[in-house]
């Protein structure tokens, strides 16, 4: 909120618009005052300055709602564009550990929650699809932050060797095994938000608010025993308790 407060006020107040107006103005009288006064210059300042500072009393009153309006899509376009920088950054990286599966699933995990925005955009559901766009989001972060994690795992194993390699490379299944399911929850809750959309059924919705609630939580406790395992001094040998 505090950032759309100051985008809306940064256009109101800093539109060249307004702006220049008034520094011409104020121009004006700084060469008027430099002369030892002038008539017209003096006229020139006061109409710059006046003409600025009306036409910013009239963005504020009458086009206040279509500022902040502005404002609210500008931070979001630049919020899905950094979204779109850190998930093609991760799909770089992830295309490093020569495993096609995790590449597999972030594309669909881009796609899946690139069609069920869509859809939530639909005429008339727009409001009862805010919690469920909302969760499966989280969802979505969830599962590729199971893939980055997987991609960690990865490179660790290569600096080990032997049993220790392999209980690494277990873990990772493990963890691979999560992010695939956390996968195929959202593709299913993409699938019951399309027959909601196309049928408007109230008892569908909260079913997939359900399932989706129980999706997150068990991709939450992934991520909680992964960085659990993470922390301990001890994280290699935990992974190989028998070595």
């Amino acid at each position: 909120m505090e950032e759309l407060r100051k985008r809306i006020l940064r256009e109101i107040f800093v539109a060249p618009s307004v702006v220049l107006p008034i520094v011409g103005g104020a121009s004006a009288w700084l060469f008027s005052w430099a002369g030892g006064g002038s008539d017209m210059l003096n006229l020139v300042g006061l109409a710059g300055v006046l003409g600025g500072i009306g036409w910013f009393a009239t963005r504020f009153i009458f086009q206040l709602d279509g500022l902040s309006q502005k404002a609210m899509q500008d931070l979001a376009t630049e919020a899905l564009q950094k979204e779109e920088a850190h998930l093609n950054e991760l799909q770089k990286r992830l295309a490093t550990d020569k495993d096609p599966r995790t590449e597999q699933y972030l594309i669909l995990l881009r796609e899946n929650r690139s069609e069920l925005e869509k859809i939530a955009q639909t005429p008339g559901i727009q409001l009862r699809s805010m919690e469920i766009l909302k969760q499966a989001r989280q969802l979505f972060w969830a599962a590729t932050e199971q893939l980055d994690q997987s991609l960690k795992m990865y490179q660790l194993a290569q600096r080990l060797t032997g049993s220790e390699k392999q209980g690494v490379l277990a873990q990772r299944e493990h963890c691979l095994r999560e992010a695939s399911e956390s996968a195929e929850h959202l593709r299913d809750a993409l699938s019951a938000f399309r027959q909601f959309a196309d049928k408007n059924l109230e008892r569908d919705m909260d079913s997939l608010q359900r399932d989706l609630t129980e999706s997150i939580q068990a991709a939450q406790r992934s991520e909680e025993r992964m960085r659990d395992l993470q922390n301990r001094p001890d994280y290699e040998r935990y992974l190989n308790p028998e070595s």
